[in-house]
């Protein structure tokens, strides 16, 4: 027997035969495998979308966290605008503890600002917006359009981007009564 032959029949011993029933099993779990690989993936990517869900909302809480307490806060600080506006004189005296409060109301703010809350941009002659502004009251006002905003009565902040407190304002009306000066929405 040659060498080639010799070759030639080791490779005929090595041929497997199979017969039907194990080919049908063979498939069967070829079929039964890709179906986990399948599993497998669709897992990975449930996984991978909840540790981003979660990611995300973790985000949110850092980011909107303390808006209770900042909630509970701003009060307090209106009413420290609100004696802040009433201390008037100018004796050395009330000038220096203006000044004294001026630098706390600052620091606040600064500390506030830290957190993402920022006061609301309200000018006088603004159109006003029922997303951003509450009206508390009327004034006859010629000289402004209607709905223009007057007078801003309590300061409205948002925390990151997110509304937290609407800003109070008066708004101009135009009035053919001439006794109407002013109307209280409050």
């Amino acid at each position: 027997m040659s060498k080639h032959e010799k070759e030639h029949k080791e490779q005929e011993s090595e041929s497997l035969e199979i017969n039907r029933a194990e080919l049908e099993e063979l498939k069967r779990k070829s079929e039964e495998l890709a179906q986990l690989q399948d599993r497998l993936l669709r897992s990975a990517a449930d996984f991978e979308n909840a540790k981003k869900r979660l990611a995300k909302e973790r985000e949110d809480f850092v980011r909107y966290g303390l808006e209770d307490f900042i909630l509970r806060v701003l009060p307090v600080l209106d009413n420290f605008n609100f004696a802040l506006s009433h201390i008037v004189g100018n004796d050395d005296k009330t000038k220096s503890m203006r000044e004294g409060f001026l630098l706390i109301q600052k620091q606040l703010l600064q500390v506030l600002s830290e957190y993402g809350v920022k006061p609301l941009e309200v000018s006088r002659g603004k159109i006003f917006d029922p997303h951003f502004h509450e009206p508390v009251g009327s004034v006859v006002d010629p000289k402004l359009p209607e709905g223009s905003i007057v007078e801003e009565v309590q300061t409205g902040y948002e925390l990151n981007g997110k509304l937290l407190r609407p800003a109070k304002v008066k708004i101009s009306t135009k009035s053919n009564s001439p006794d109407e000066k002013e109307e209280d929405l409050t």
